[in-house]
């Protein structure tokens, strides 16, 4: 199931706002993830077996780059952390942490093989590839740290949702439909099939990645609880970008969340994101609500 918003009335199509409004921001709209890409990151740091969920390293609140310095949200400093304690703080040195340890080139090959950089095939049209320039051509070290909270780089919702996907299917990136069959006039129908993608990471890594995702919900989310059930989730609280790519909006950002549920024998996955919400710092406000209320149902 898939909804965008602010939608139209077909036939007044010419009441718009703004011509943006045709475009499915589900899979024609690139935006920068940010913190709801973490979980790439420490599957990339997994599966290399350059990180367990128990590894540790010191967060001094912040780590130089070249000439830029990069900070946690709100300037926090937590000291001796686990990988798992990254995800459920979303510390930002953490993942960079994971991202210097992985180096570069096997990095961006983890992004890629995850479908971000390409369409996902969906049976919709139009869809967009997001953005990897900065981590395919323009390979400096500071690109890469971004990367790795997701900023710098852009993503469709929908790629974020199949990329995740993967880790709740024991690590198997599966092609997105929408269309359950086509009926042709002479009453033959095709039945869409699932169609395996590609295996990322193996089912023991996701398995990891899993339990990591289940502590960050129950230790860093107050507003999903749900009654005899885990559910495996991160959000992310993204700065926006000029138009014109010098630097970013200030106080601007796009809130988003995703997860899945049962944890361990998921039957569903939940993508959420607003732009530009008012009043309310972090996606774990805006939006961890919204997913509580459908994963109730």
């Amino acid at each position: 199931a898939m909804v965008s918003l602010p939608n139209f009335d077909p036939n007044n199509y010419k009441e718009v706002s703004s011509v943006s409004v045709f475009l499915n921001s589900c899979t024609q709209k690139n935006y920068e993830p940010g913190s709801i890409f973490k979980p790439i990151v420490v599957a990339a740091g997994l599966d290399t077996g350059k990180i367990t969920p128990e590894t540790t390293f010191v967060d001094e609140g912040l780590v130089k780059i070249g000439g830029y310095t990069i900070t946690n949200a709100q300037n926090k400093k937590y000291g001796l952390s686990t990988m798992t304690n990254v995800l459920e703080k979303s510390i930002n040195t953490g993942v960079v942490f994971i991202q210097r340890l992985i180096g570069g080139e096997i990095f961006r090959q983890y992004i890629e093989a995850f479908g971000f950089g390409e369409p996902t095939g969906i049976d919709l049209a139009g869809e967009a590839k997001g953005d990897l320039k900065n981590v395919q051509k323009e390979k400096r070290e500071i690109n890469f740290a971004t990367a790795a909270f997701g900023q710098g780089i852009s993503a469709t919702p929908l790629q974020m949702a199949t990329a995740i996907s993967a880790i709740a299917n024991n690590g198997k990136l599966m092609k997105p439909y929408l269309v359950e069959k086509k009926v042709f006039s002479d009453g033959r129908e095709e039945i869409t099939q699932p169609e395996i993608i590609r295996q990322v990471i193996s089912p023991k890594i996701a398995g990891q990645l899993t339990a990591m995702l289940v502590s960050t919900v129950r230790h860093g989310y107050d507003k999903i609880k749900i009654k005899n059930y885990y559910i495996a989730g991160k959000t992310g609280t993204a700065q926006i970008p000029n138009e014109n790519g010098s630097g970013y909006l200030p106080n601007e950002t796009n809130h988003s969340f995703i997860g899945f549920a049962p944890a361990y024998n998921p039957k569903f996955l939940i993508f959420l994101k607003i732009e530009r919400p008012h009043g309310i710092e972090f996606a774990s406000e805006s939006l961890a609500p919204v997913f509580s209320e459908l994963a109730q149902y």
